[in-house]
């Protein structure tokens, strides 16, 4: 069996070290080309699937101006506002159509899975690195948050380039890569407040440092936790944006195969199959005292923060699979480590495991109806509906709907929209008026189509147009990707 790279100790050699030729040109090329790779696997189809409301928040927060965002992130989704920043650089760059923003997502799993090659290759070997890289670039928590506008995508990459640079800096002079890896640690927190729990499996490898690394270790992380405490406190006040965590329930099936790939069904079980064989190979690596140092670092990224998280999540609402993207780059890792100890027809096997496991999920995040979407029930007004035909939203968003469903929705006239700006500055979405306030604007109305988000307060929305004049002629409830609930109203009398 070959050994790896020596565990984290006060290795001082020179730069032509065995250890830096790794980290070296062909090892450079190596992971620009990991990087094209996942760019242009990732790339495909980006902008078929329906954008789905969370998206759609990416583009809303976007749509004010700085001050009006400002105000908004302190009193709703601040754990977003670097990344709306970030995406409003992009979109000035490259517009804001769904394609352009997921794009900033492709771009952000491409250098993810570069930054992973050259993380495994410094861990371990540069087979380890190829196979890792490529892992990076198919796993399907990676692949679906290729294809979202939302910021998982950036902070896996960034939490990536934090552990490459804590890496190099245990081992190469200077404060240089110490200062690297404070400005991501803390940039991938901002990006991603959960982030921060990858960070925790670094404490175990203080053991390994020399007394200097471990200062500068300390110190630095230290230096990323302050700057990530403004953060903290503006979060801890908008816990409530969370709270439909509380109707979410978890187990084993979520923690294991929907968190790690990307979803519950055989194909994930089967992937879950090859994660066990790739940890209990880990887990026989620790005899070799050569490799205990980073296969510890390896299971600690992979194991710890779900072991944090499900256990915070057993007293508050904070779970959710999909908030431990940043801990798929370590399985990849673990599964890299795998298949650069294998050959033959062991080799060959774990290959075809590992892409029955991959790719379905990545064909499957790039349809159509992929994501979670209202677009059975946009079908159903688009079917319907008749010109001059009002619209009430309750509940959901109306720039929303028109983002996403552009030709289907703007035709209607949206009878509950908040015309004034001031709630720019409070809400994150457009929120509509009581209906006795539109009284006015229904004077020359006769159908009125009822929007409500899971069929939220329809009984008094619908009771307060039966006020007016207005009453039910059609009620569709539609639950594929979205539950809503379409109510027609008609004026009698």
């Amino acid at each position: 069996m070959t050994v790896g790279h020596p565990p984290l100790t006060s290795d001082r050699s020179a730069p032509s070290d065995a250890r830096t030729e790794r980290f070296g040109a062909p090892t450079l090329r190596l992971a620009g080309l990991i990087g094209l790779l996942a760019f242009v696997l990732n790339a495909i189809a980006v902008g078929v699937p329906r954008p789905w409301r969370d998206e759609a928040a990416t583009h809303m927060a976007n749509e004010r101006t700085l001050p009006q965002l400002w105000s908004m992130l302190e009193r709703i989704d601040a754990v977003h506002g670097t990344y709306y920043l970030l995406v409003r650089v992009w979109q000035q760059l490259f517009g804001e159509a769904i394609l352009s923003l997921r794009m900033l997502s492709v771009l952000a799993v491409a250098v993810g899975a570069a930054l992973m090659t050259l993380l495994g290759a410094e861990l371990f070997d540069r087979a380890t690195g190829l196979w890792a890289g490529l892992g990076y670039a198919l796993l399907p928590p990676l692949t679906g948050a290729a294809v979202e506008a939302r910021s998982y995508a950036l902070a896996t990459a960034l939490v990536t380039g934090a552990m490459l640079a804590f890496r190099l800096a245990t081992r190469r002079r200077g404060y240089l890569w110490w200062v690297c890896y404070t400005v991501l640690a803390a940039a991938s927190i901002y990006v991603f407040l959960y982030a921060a729990l990858a960070y925790v499996v670094l404490a175990a490898m203080l053991i390994w440092l020399p007394a200097r690394a471990r200062v500068s270790a300390c110190v630095s992380t230290a230096a990323a936790a302050g700057l990530s405490v403004p953060l903290l406190i503006r979060v801890s006040g908008q816990s409530a944006q969370v709270s439909w965590l509380e109707e979410y329930h978890y187990g084993l099936p979520q923690i294991v195969a929907d968190a790690f790939w990307g979803q519950v069904d055989w194909l994930a079980w089967l992937g879950v199959g090859l994660s066990l064989v790739a940890l209990g190979h880990a887990v026989r690596l620790l005899r070799e005292p050569a490799l205990r140092a980073p296969v510890v670092w390896v299971l600690g990224w992979l194991v710890l923060p779900s072991v944090i998280l499900c256990t915070v999540g057993a007293f508050a609402a904070v779970y959710h699979p999909r908030y431990l993207g940043f801990s798929v780059p370590a399985l990849a890792l673990l599964i890299g480590l795998l298949l650069s100890r294998l050959s033959g027809r062991r080799l060959i096997a774990a290959l075809v495991v590992y892409a029955v496991a991959c790719v379905p999920p990545l064909v499957a995040s790039r349809l159509p109806n992929a994501k979670p979407t209202v677009a059975a029930a946009v079908a159903v007004l688009a079917e319907n509906s008749r010109p001059g035909d009002a619209l009430y939203i309750v509940r959901y968003d109306r720039h929303a709907l028109a983002w996403s469903f552009p030709d289907a929705v703007q035709q209607l006239n949206n009878v509950g929209a908040d015309t004034g700006d001031g709630w720019r500055a409070e809400e994150l979405k457009q929120p509509s008026l009581g209906v006795r306030k539109i009284a006015d604007r229904l004077t020359s109305v006769q159908r009125v189509w009822i929007f409500a988000d899971k069929g939220w307060r329809l009984p008094e929305t619908e009771a307060a147009f039966a006020h007016l004049g207005f009453h039910p002629l059609r009620t569709v409830s539609v639950d594929p990707g979205y539950p809503v609930t379409l109510v027609l109203l008609e004026r009698t009398g």
